[in-house]
């Protein structure tokens, strides 16, 4: 299926310095992260394999809107090969958010909250990303912004 999806996608041969061997190897090790009870930190070559990831989703979502399955309005690249072009290039900092965050969220089956709280106000403002077209019925991750990158917030319960 991988080596099918590469023959789709044959512009990521031109990955500089990253062929399909080593997309296979750095997915597996991502696998076998993720499969792992016990947690470790990303290391270069699982941000890698996300980066496979992410090109590979954004074909997937350019292929559901061209068969006009796909009718979201956050998809709004030509190809799945302008992704790669910016991964490859200057890596996943320079996707504009909304493709980011969207294509984080159809990878892994989650919708995703961005607190805002940069501003100085009562209300901060709250991005929202679905993988689904209802909100609710998918677990949700927030992440708090307070400055340029945003964060994961986790709870922790006390006590009481």
């Amino acid at each position: 299926r991988f080596d099918h999806s590469l023959l789709e996608c044959d512009f990521m041969s031109k990955w500089p310095g990253y062929d399909s061997k080593q997309m296979r190897k750095d997915l597996r090790r991502l696998h076998e992260l993720a499969s792992n009870e016990t947690s470790s930190g990303l290391e270069a070559d699982h941000h890698k394999a996300y980066q496979v990831l992410m090109v590979l989703e954004a074909k997937r979502a350019y292929d559901e809107r061209l068969a006009g399955l796909f009718c979201e309005d956050w998809f709004d690249v030509d190809s799945p090969a302008d992704i790669f072009r910016t991964l490859s290039n200057r890596g996943d900092d320079e996707l504009p958010p909304k493709i980011l965050w969207n294509i984080l969220c159809r990878m892994s089956g989650v919708s995703i909250e961005i607190i805002d709280a940069r501003g100085l106000s009562e209300r901060p403002k709250i991005h929202r990303f679905s993988s689904t077209a209802s909100q609710i019925s998918a677990p949700c991750l927030t992440w708090l912004r307070l400055g340029k990158r945003p964060v994961p917030l986790f709870y922790i319960p006390d006590d009481e």
